[in-house]
């Protein structure tokens, strides 16, 4: 369409300005929106920017309910949830500007193996008490999984992507076109029966992640995302 045009495809931005943060590497994509590793110019550091992708950039009640989200996310102050340095938008395309962690996610230590139960123990815990602070702040996650869990130094880690998935129109849910927006596989029933999601749809996403990293596999598993659900 004339009015997605404006919006150059995301590898196009890779050397571009997003405010005073220059685009130098694609770290991934997901459903709404990709990351890249950056250089805060003005800071000389190393950060992680955001950029919601163009379907979701041209509608215009995306992008203020996520610059309002950025702005709760903001302001969550806890050593196991990813903060939010800046957020804003370049040429109608919004950003949120993070840390950049060297160590990966989540995901990428989950390789068919149990991990140590220490290990798990620990993160868990971490991850627990993340949703904890969230949650007495009346903030829900509506998308946990090991994708949106970022390891940082030491035993550390740390929780990403809070409120993205509720600007999907109401988060994680099958649509009546039989689309599923979100992860499946870490999908409380009830959202997927299209009920609103609720502190303890956070907390059931933990609990199938804790048992994929105790056992090396997810508890449910199919051949399509409705064969899951």
């Amino acid at each position: 369409s004339r009015k997605a045009d404006k919006f150059p495809p995301m590898s196009a931005l890779l050397g571009t300005l997003f405010g005073r943060y220059r685009l130098e590497q694609s770290l991934g994509r997901g459903g709404m929106a990709e990351v890249f590793r950056a250089t805060d110019e003005r800071l000389g550091r190393a950060v992680a920017v955001k950029v919601i992708l163009p379907s979701f950039a041209e509608q215009p009640q995306f992008v203020d309910r996520f610059l309002r989200e950025a702005r709760l996310v903001a302001a969550l102050e806890h050593p196991n949830i990813v903060p939010v340095y800046d957020f804003g938008d370049q040429a109608g395309v919004p950003y949120l500007v993070m840390p950049f962690l060297e160590g990966g996610t989540l995901s990428g230590r989950l390789t068919g193996k149990p991990l140590t139960l220490s290990a798990v123990a620990s993160w868990v815990r971490q991850l627990a008490e993340a949703l904890d602070a969230a949650h007495a702040q009346k903030i829900l996650h509506r998308d946990v999984k090991p994708g949106n869990v970022l390891l940082g130094k030491g035993d550390r880690i740390l929780l990403a992507d809070f409120g993205i998935a509720k600007m999907a129109e109401s988060g994680t849910r099958l649509t009546a076109t039989g689309v599923v927006v979100g992860t499946p596989m870490y999908m409380a029933p009830e959202i997927a029966q299209g009920t609103p999601a609720s502190p303890a749809s956070d907390l059931y996403a933990l609990a199938v992640m804790a048992y994929e990293m105790l056992t090396g596999k997810p508890p449910f598993e199919g051949e399509s995302a409705l064969s899951v659900l």
